[in-house]
């Protein structure tokens, strides 16, 4: 039988040639690298529609005469971290503001302060920060998997296949390089198909880990403004009143008794 010259002949024929486990092998093998390049694709492009709405959401925001224009802009921009942060402040500065106020005893210390309301703005606007970049980094740990995963099954399937080779030559009546070779050509190919769903996956896990990185820290820097704004907006509010007038105090002076 002639051997096949090119790769994919030498490649394809060893294939065909492999034992029913080592073709499972390298089934499971293209699954995962079908997998991983589906969710490099879809990451990247979420990453990267993430990068630009949240950049002209901004851009609304600085442009805006008040919150209700700077929302009615960014949805128009599209979905953005930093648009899920800007109304989950929004809607809890409405809430607070809707709220009573408690009533304050002689010498106490009302427990809702301006303080308490800046505090109550970041956790609302960390906690749809966190949902945010918890639906951006779904599939990086299937990414992660395939990416350690594969040289692990390529490199069982070699083992096997050379396990099975050896048999074969213990058997065998002539030791001969046409005997082993193509067993151990079908063995390593399982090695070489692990390494080349491996390497891209892990490739791209890192740099899609370092953009995630990136995107988080543009989040947190604008949840920082936010808290800046709505602060100094506070405060020129608060300006704006009128002062409160003093309590008048009467004070008794007692005259003398006419003598």
């Amino acid at each position: 039988m002639d051997q096949p010259s090119s790769m994919w002949g030498i490649v394809s024929h060893s294939v065909v040639g492999a034992s029913p486990l080592e073709q499972g092998v390298l089934l499971l093998l293209v699954i995962l690298s079908i997998v991983s390049w589906a969710i490099i694709f879809a990451k990247s492009a979420a990453l990267k529609r993430c990068r630009r709405n949240g950049e002209a959401f901004v851009q609304a925001v600085l442009g805006a005469a008040h919150s209700g224009e700077a929302l009615e802009r960014g949805k128009a921009a599209g979905p953005s971290p930093q648009l899920a942060v800007f109304t989950a402040a929004v809607h809890a500065l409405e809430e607070a503001r809707n709220e009573p106020e408690p009533p304050a005893a002689a010498g106490h210390i009302p427990l809702r302060t301006r303080k308490n309301l800046g505090e109550r703005l970041r956790i609302r606007m960390e906690a749809a920060s966190r949902e945010q970049f918890s639906k951006l980094s779904r599939g990086m740990d299937v990414l992660a998997t395939c990416g350690s995963a594969s040289p692990f099954i390529g490199l069982f399937g070699t083992v096997w296949g050379i396990m099975a080779t050896f048999q074969v030559l213990g058997t065998a009546k002539s030791a001969s390089l046409q005997v082993v070779a193509p067993g151990i050509s079908a063995a390593l190919i399982a090695t070489a198909a692990g390494l080349a769903v491996a390497i891209p996956a892990v490739a791209a896990y890192n740099r899609l880990s370092a953009r995630l990185d990136e995107e988080q820290e543009r989040s947190d820097g604008f949840m920082e403004r936010v808290v800046f704004l709505i602060g100094a907006a506070d405060e020129q509010a608060l300006a704006a009143q009128p002062a409160r007038s003093p309590v008048a105090t009467t004070t008794t002076t007692a005259t003398p008794a006419a003598v």
